[in-house]
């Protein structure tokens, strides 16, 4: 069974489960998603902590390159590195 609210796994025998008068039940894993949901009236989807919000971030990030100063002068010293040595190859080839 999952929560409800933050869609965290609920261990057999823990949690608590919340019937609504309609029949509708809620599964919660901990005090503080009923309290978000039915208290406060949150969305989990809304919240980072909840394992909903970190599926959602998850389908929608790009992968970010991440570089440092160091690492971009060390490219584009090889990068004139290899042009130099191509030039020099196709002066010495005519």
């Amino acid at each position: 069974m999952f929560c409800t609210f933050c869609n965290h796994e609920i261990p057999k025998g823990t949690g608590l489960l919340y019937v609504k008068r309609d029949g509708t039940t809620f599964a919660f894993c901990s005090s503080k998603c009923r309290r978000n949901m039915l208290g406060l009236g949150r969305e989990g989807r809304h919240m980072e902590w909840t394992a909903k919000q970190v599926a959602l971030i998850s389908e929608h990030k790009v992968e970010e390159k991440k570089e440092s100063a160091f690492a971009k002068d060390i490219e584009a010293k090889l990068a004139e590195k290899k042009a130099k040595e191509e030039a020099a190859k196709s002066g010495a080839k005519k």
